[in-house]
């Protein structure tokens, strides 16, 4: 648990002082959510269902399912040192709208958690780098710049009754089972032109040197038929260093590939990353610089005793030299 730091009343009044005296550019303004390409864009997402998994048992059915009322997409990858602010604002988000979905999608073939489906979801979204998020698949927050505008789109998406209901609708994961590593899972999607995706989530993947990961997408089959029965192969796929059982999510979007609308106003900048970060192999001076410098400061005290006597012999022959 984080220590709490307690303020002096003189400190907090200088605190809130400063507060009012920054401009307004700096505390950030409301966002203004753009919605033009309407309710039928293409990719934008209708529906969303989330099945719990039980690892007690190896089949189930549909009727604990529930429905997010936003889908958040979080496109990162583990190499990429500015997606971790992004997946900490993600996280957050959870811990105040709790019946949000979020997908971690590990997109990046170099990635050593790099999953098809979540590449495929990628180039489907139009997605340029690292990290990305894209909300319902309508609005898109590029780099660590813009996703500090995540809650307040969030929130402004919600007030504006941009947020699906949770009430029953005709898209239904009817049941699943387990068996030899494989994951089928039977829908019922009333519309035969949507695209359905379908996706196996696990919180608590652990990856050295990052540690315990959330709502990481381990698995999962894209654009799968409707109203028939996914399998899903879980060879390979990441199991969770905390127990967690995983969750089925099922995405209905529109047809089409995804047409995104930025969700801020912010510029991109140097923490948004399309591909991995180059690094020049040290030198060997580089590598073990504090033994070199060691080995010639420790050269030249060894020295210095000789030097004392061989300066000034040098200095009088050259005075003799110069009398003669």
């Amino acid at each position: 648990m984080t220590p709490l730091v307690m303020r002096s009343d003189f400190s907090l009044i200088c605190l809130l002082a400063t507060l009012l005296l920054l401009p307004p550019s700096i505390l950030g303004e409301p966002i203004d959510v753009d919605d033009s390409l309407g309710i039928d864009s293409p990719g934008r997402i209708i529906d969303a269902v989330l099945v719990d998994l039980n690892s007690n048992v190896t089949e189930g059915d549909g009727e604990n399912a529930r429905r997010g009322p936003l889908v958040i997409e979080l496109h990162t990858a583990t190499w990429c040192s500015p997606c971790r602010p992004a997946e900490t604002q993600l996280n957050e988000m959870l811990n105040v709208w709790p019946g949000l979905i979020a997908l971690h999608h590990h997109s990046s073939i170099t990635d050593p958690l790099s999953v098809i489906a979540s590449n495929e979801t990628k180039i489907h979204q139009g997605v340029q780098g690292y990290p990305t998020l894209v909300i319902d698949g309508r609005w898109v927050l590029n780099g660590t710049n813009q996703t500090q505008d995540l809650f307040d789109l969030v929130a402004e998406i919600t007030s504006e009754g941009g947020a699906r209901s949770s009430s029953p609708a005709d898209n239904r994961i009817e049941n699943w089972s387990i068996e030899n590593s494989v994951i089928s899972v039977n829908l019922n999607v009333s519309d035969p032109t949507l695209r359905v995706d379908v996706f196996l989530v696990v919180d608590g993947v652990n990856h050295v040197p990052l540690g315990l990961l959330s709502d990481t997408v381990v698995a999962g089959q894209t654009d799968v038929d409707v109203n028939s029965t996914v399998y899903i192969s879980l060879n390979g796929s990441r199991a969770s260093s905390i127990g967690d059982s995983g969750k089925l999510v099922m995405v209905v979007r529109n047809p089409g590939a995804a047409e995104l609308i930025v969700g801020s106003d912010r510029p991109l900048y140097d923490g948004f990353f399309s591909t991995p970060p180059v690094f020049s192999e040290p030198t060997l001076f580089e590598e073990n610089k504090w033994i070199m410098w060691l080995v010639l400061f420790g050269g030249i005290a060894a020295l210095l005793p000789a030097l004392q006597h061989t300066f000034p012999l040098l200095w009088s022959r050259r005075g003799s030299n110069e009398e003669e």
